[in-house]
């Protein structure tokens, strides 16, 4: 019975199915060499498959099919297999490749990703799911039942022909009794999870075997199942450079094993051996089979070419599939053991297929008749007649002129501006955060580069320039001022997009904050000016009323005659004795009014 796994032959070699990375299953026809049939299932992203197994449905015994139906579908599909696929979420799904279609759908109602499947007639399958084994009924369509077998996750399982027992491992292989759910025999002797496994059943029934490989040994273990047989260890070991992928045994009249092993690096090993023992040494290929391209560039270079599956047509002969997922052809080859390589040539079909379609889309164009068309060669006026001449495509144009049509200088105001806008070297600085490019745009000031540059801004660009320009704004006076047209600009002309934004007060926070600091600090400088003004003039008046009054004669010159001076001293001696008279007078109380007021004051103390 073949190992259920992500790519896999029927049992007569008819058909090749492979899951590919992208969760599609495709089906190669081996007799044809065609690409038969493609299936995307509807969930293929959220719960892609992870393996298949091809399977013979007995249709007569299908459960809900007429008997006349059952009759015409056994006639017409008896040749057919099915294939049951395993996915991400506990669903079994069977596809039928006569009706190019999933003939139905099993679930297990688990929720647990189907590792693994395998079935030892029509009617049951067994999967791995997590621990568990999981068991399905095809014919009745229907989930029997689930047990634990272990505290490691299943990676390979088996079902032994004709008998009620399966095989399952993990890092150890172990064998169960399907009815009693009892442990048999424990296999041990692989370092990572086991991948594959191959049941052998020689002709000599007394003994049988099972190969097992796992993804991270480069060995193949055979094991001995015969009950006489207690030793746990592997009887025989064949060593290979590679992971193993897939596993194909023939067994010949004569006893002899034959196994062909694909490995992942692309190549096919074969073993030839008979199994009457136990071996002390790894057993060696006795033959190796890869396939190249021939690239012709060179004598020593060559391409391999990827082999993914291999199995036998008959003891002689060999099936192989190689090539890629999306070209994949498949030859027979007869085995020479007696070559320790067979490198078979063959040619890249991915690689021609690639240079046709290169070739196929390259066009050529026609320049025989290609000519320069500039204000010598052209005739334009009225006087064209006078000056016409034939343009056969070969006039010369002399150096001077192609030059001229080539020079970058122009002159003054008739020099182009380029669409005189920066919106492409700032979106580039914005993307990049390239300083030097930002500072280089945002310094302009140039008012009508500044518009023309934000008119031409995407949208989502917005957000990291107002970020950038925030830190103008609260920087220096200089960059303050250029800081505040880019805003002012990209407020004006985004204004409703700005509106939308959701974040806006948080984007526009520290600018606002910088800009009211500034109007703060402005206010109390205007109002200390102000106070100034008022001040000064008070100040000044004062100052001045203060410097009339305080006016002196700093030299006083008299040019007067010393008779002059004589009749000043006589006015200020007759002044001085009448104040002193006066002086007198009042002190003695001979004065009328004193007197008065003297004979009054007696008059009231006498009384």
């Amino acid at each position: 019975m073949a190992v259920a796994m992500a790519a896999q032959f029927s049992e007569d070699g008819k058909y090749f199915a492979k899951l590919t990375a992208d969760g599609k299953l495709k089906i190669w026809n081996t007799l044809t060499n065609s690409f038969e049939q493609e299936y995307t299932p509807d969930f293929h992203l959220t719960t892609p498959c992870t393996c298949l197994h091809f399977i013979n449905l007995n249709t007569s015994r299908i459960k809900g099919v007429s008997p006349k139906k059952k009759k015409r579908r056994l006639s017409e599909t008896s040749s057919e297999p099915s294939i049951a696929l395993g996915t991400t979420n506990g669903l079994l799904l069977l596809y039928s490749l006569s009706k190019a279609n999933v003939d139905f759908t099993i679930d297990s109602a688990t929720s647990q990703t189907i590792n693994c499947l395998s079935s030892a007639d029509s009617c049951i399958l067994y999967s791995g799911a997590g621990q568990n084994v999981l068991v399905w009924n095809i014919e009745s369509r229907k989930f029997l039942s689930k047990w634990k077998v272990g505290n490691e996750t299943v990676s390979a399982i088996l079902a032994v022909p004709d008998t009620n027992k399966i095989f399952t491992a993990a890092k150890s292989i172990k064998l169960w009794d399907v009815q009693t759910k009892q442990v048999l025999r424990t296999f041990t002797g692989h370092s990572s999870e086991v991948t594959c496994l191959k049941y052998i059943l020689p002709s000599d029934t007394s003994s049988t075997y099972i190969i097992s490989g796992s993804k991270g040994d480069r060995l193949l273990n055979c094991w001995s199942l015969s009950e006489s047989a207690n030793d746990r260890n592997a009887i025989a070991s064949f060593l290979m450079e590679d992971v193993v992928e897939s596993v194909e045994v023939n067994l010949s009249s004569e006893g002899v094993t034959k196994m062909v092993t694909t490995l992942r690096s692309g190549m096919v090993h074969l073993f030839q051996h008979t199994l009457n023992g136990k071996c002390s040494k790894p057993l060696k290929p006795k033959t190796s089979i890869q396939v190249v391209s021939d690239t012709g560039q060179s004598k020593d270079t060559i391409t391999p070419i990827r082999i993914l599956g291999a199995s036998f047509v008959d003891s002689e002969t060999l099936c192989i599939g190689y090539g890629s997922e999306a070209i994949l052809h498949f030859e027979n080859i007869t085995i020479s053991i007696n070559k320790k390589l067979q490198c078979l040539v063959r040619k890249d079909q991915q690689s021609k297929t690639l240079k046709q379609d290169q070739s196929s889309k390259t066009v050529t164009p026609s320049v025989s008749n290609a000519h320069y068309l500039t204000s010598q060669t052209s005739t334009v006026g009225a006087d064209s007649a006078s000056t016409k001449r034939k343009i056969d495509g070969k006039a010369e144009i002399p150096m001077e002129k192609r030059l001229e049509n080539l020079t970058l200088k122009v002159d003054g105001d008739k020099a182009p501006k380029a669409g005189h806008n920066m919106a492409h070297l700032l979106v580039q600085g914005l993307h990049s955060k390239d300083r030097n490019i930002l500072r280089t745009v945002l310094s302009k000031r140039d008012e009508e580069l500044i518009v023309n540059t934000v008119k031409r801004l995407p949208v989502n660009v917005l957000v990291p320039l107002i970020q950038e320009l925030s830190k103008f704004v609260s920087g220096k006076t200089l960059s303050a001022q250029i800081g505040r047209v880019w805003m002012k600009q990209i407020i004006q002309t985004h204004a409703s997009v700005l509106i939308s934004n959701a974040d806006l007060p948080n984007l526009l926070g520290s600018t606002v904050g910088s800009i009211e600091s500034r109007l703060s600090l402005a206010t109390s400088v205007n109002r200390l000016r102000g106070r100034i003004d008022l001040l000064i003039p008070q100040v000044s008046g004062t100052q001045g009323q203060q410097n009339g009054d305080d006016e002196q004669a700093v030299l006083v010159y008299d040019d007067r005659d010393e008779s002059d001076h004589s009749d000043i001293d006589l006015e200020i001696e007759e002044n001085s004795e009448s104040e002193n008279e006066w002086e007198e007078e009042s002190i003695d109380g001979e004065t009328p009014g004193n007197n008065a007021e003297a004979s009054e004051s007696d008059a009231e103390m006498s009384t």
